[in-house]
């Protein structure tokens, strides 16, 4: 035999319902938060990496031009 619910057994599921929602959102939200945190992190080490290599490049070009600058006017 199935037992009726009441209007007060069905308000008090809704309330339990809707702080269950509310907690879940909240949990989402956190890890929304997170989850973007460390795409950023990341993002931000690789642009760091990236501006590393491109300076030791730039470097390394600088470095290579300067001796046939110098060959090229001590032969004028």
């Amino acid at each position: 035999m199935k037992t009726p619910l009441t209007n007060s057994m069905l308000c008090t599921l809704i309330h339990l319902t809707k702080n269950q929602l509310e907690a879940k959102r909240h949990e989402v939200s956190q890890l929304s938060q997170y989850t973007t945190k460390v795409i950023r992190e990341s993002y931000n080490s690789e642009v760091e990496e990236l501006v590393s290599i491109k300076d030791i490049l730039e470097a390394e070009l600088k470095l290579k031009d300067e001796p046939q600058q110098s060959l090229t006017s001590k032969k004028k």
